[in-house]
């Protein structure tokens, strides 16, 4: 089919479905606020651990399972599984044995004939805690299952394979995939988009949309995953679930580890036959109570990453490329000021980019950089570090989660509305326990940046708890510590309240925005169009509540060509039209 006929397609679909007709990301329009609905107010509870209803739920120990996929470079692919039970205890605990445990991958292009092996590795890991955390002397420290992966290299682009997982005598069921495509202009491609999941009853609706959406897609699909996975450290160290569910951070951290093994199975179905890559999140750190304060141990230990594939010395930062996307997965825990090896990573990744292979590039990271709602410029610093080279390069989209609830920006650089700057979509929607977004004291809506009382009241070196346990030592940035950039047209912020802080409504970059769980999907369509939708759980999903033709036009902006020409680009570009811009409305519908 011709890309061209593809998109009218596609539109029709959209409005068959219910949703208006997309418009163009360059379409400047008043910026939309959906109203809140009290009635998805309520966060509901965890599901219980000991679920009978979940993948795997009574596999004896000898039998793999929380098998899952995530790309591990070019035409390969890291499968991870676990063997054996976890233990918890107090004091020192005997860590499951991983010598001579082998972990072997049979695999092939039919299920009858699995005839290629890949062997790998296998790991355990420890999360130790003491009487000052929450749970007091009730506290129970963890030891891991046994964590396996191994890498199947060499894999034919855009080819459905079949594998199994195990010690070559105890094996799984048969599972399936389908490699990536090879970088280059494939059209159409997919990939859907997630943040701060956790597993609630709306976390378990999210599942069963975005299965629906990948397994729906023409080409091989891909998951993007912005991080805060389980929200383990929303437990008590004893098993008990803090109420009011909030995050155990900082300096008294402390985590239920056994929730990770229970999510791991609760997301089987998606992940052991979709890949999924993803960034760090505050609900990752989990620091422990060990000599070293160690933190991120759970996450580096079941989920790897295509660093040395990308060249990065860092298993917080890395890129991989599938079909016409090339995707940045940054850390806002991870030093990011000017000269920093991420800065430097990043800035070299970008001047790599072959934009006529892989003309769109995707960043994603944890906590935003542009955001109306509760965050609002939380990362301000790591913003005035980073943007300068993200739209030089010329950065199509940025993925965030951490604020949960959905947002959409128009094209923008530096606060200003810039054609040829960055659609920035913040997704942490996915379903979380702890709820959606901040509301404000009547409860009845979003306490927004740009509302009475929304505006942060922060003061020097102000900096969210969650960040204690990461800040560097004698850093002489102060990375971590609040920059303040007074771009507004109204409220204030500080002892001093200087004018400008925030916004009097919402701004212009601020296309729509509202609470709801949900999830996201992109549709790369051709070199210069990608269709942009978001499903809310409480619709069909088929059904796009927000929708959005992203357009990069290499011609107008320079930024968008690559290499050391989109480097020299200058910008920006300022909507054709802006006395047809109207002001900031609140609407109950799209």
């Amino acid at each position: 089919m011709a890309t061209s006929s593809l998109v009218v397609v596609l539109a029709l679909a959209l409005l068959a479905g219910g949703s208006c007709a997309p418009l163009l990301s360059t379409d400047i329009q008043t910026p939309i606020t959906i109203p809140y609905d009290p009635a998805l107010r309520p966060a509901t509870e965890f599901r219980p651990l000991n679920d009978p209803t979940l993948p795997d739920a009574n596999a004896p120990a000898s039998q793999p399972t929380e098998v899952h996929l995530s790309p591990a470079g070019p035409n390969a692919m890291t499968v991870h599984w676990s063997t054996g039970a976890y233990k918890i205890g107090k004091g020192a605990l005997t860590p499951n044995d991983v010598t001579g445990a082998k972990s072997i991958v049979k695999y092939g292009t039919a299920a009858n004939a699995l005839t290629q092996t890949a062997s790998g590795t296998a790991e355990v890991y420890n999360q130790i805690y003491d009487d000052k955390v929450p749970a007091g002397a009730t506290a129970l420290n963890y030891t891991s299952p046994v964590l396996h992966n191994a890498v199947l290299a060499n894999l034919q682009p855009a080819t459905r394979y079949f594998y199994t997982v195990g010690d070559g005598n105890v094996t799984s069921q048969v599972f399936n995939f389908t490699s990536l495509q090879a970088p280059g202009q494939f059209y159409p491609q997919r990939f859907a988009t997630i943040a701060d999941w956790g597993m609630s009853q709306n976390a378990s609706s999210t599942l069963d949309h975005i299965i629906a959406t990948t397994a729906n897609s023409s080409s091989p699909p891909m998951i993007f995953y912005i991080a805060d996975f389980v929200y383990a450290d929303t437990w008590h160290a004893n098993g008990t679930v803090s109420n009011p569910n909030t995050g155990f951070e900082g300096l008294t951290s402390q985590t239920w580890q056994p929730v990770w093994d229970t999510w791991q199975r609760f997301i089987q179905p998606l992940v052991s036959h979709v890949p999924m890559l993803g960034s760090s999140g505050n609900h990752e750190i989990e620091q422990q109570r060990d000599a070293a304060n160690t933190v991120f141990a759970s996450l580096q230990a079941r989920w790897k990453t295509p660093a040395a594939a990308s060249k990065s010395d860092s298993y917080f930062f890395h890129s991989i490329e599938f079909g016409p996307v090339h995707s940045i997965f940054l850390s806002n825990y991870v030093d990011y000021s000017p000269g920093s090896n991420q800065w430097e990573w990043l800035y070299n990744d970008l001047m790599s980019v072959n934009r006529s292979v892989t003309p769109w590039v995707v960043v994603n990271f944890h906590n935003p950089w542009y955001t109306t709602d509760s965050s609002y410029k939380e990362f301000e610093q790591m913003r005035v570090s980073m943007e300068p080279i993200t739209n030089a390069f010329g950065v199509d989209i940025f993925f965030y989660g951490h604020v949960h609830a959905y947002e959409r920006s128009t094209p923008v650089n530096n606060y200003k509305v810039d054609l040829c700057g960055s659609v920035h979509i913040t997704i942490g929607d996915a379903g979380n326990s702890e709820g959606l977004s901040f509301l404000n004291s009547n409860k009845s809506g979003l306490t927004f940046e740009d509302l009475a009382g929304g505006c942060p009241n922060v003061t020097a070196r102000s900096r969210p708890s969650y960040l204690n346990s990461v800040n560097p030592v004698n850093d002489p940035f102060l990375f971590y510590d609040r920059t303040y950039v007074y771009q507004g047209d109204g409220n204030s912020t500080g002892v001093a309240k200087p004018a400008g802080y925030c916004y009097k409504s919402q701004p212009l970059w601020s296309a729509y925005r509202e609470a709801s769980f949900g999830h996201g999907v992109v549709d790369v369509l051709n070199a210069t169009h990608a269709l942009w939708t978001w499903h809310r759980n409480q619709d069909s999903t088929p059904i796009a509540a927000d929708s959005i033709y992203i357009v990069r036009d290499p011609v107008k902006c320079p930024n968008k060509a690559g290499g050391a020409a989109a480097y020299a680009y200058t910008g920006p570009v300022t909507p054709s039209s802006p006395a047809a811009v109207k002001a900031p409305v609140t609407t109950a519908s799209s």
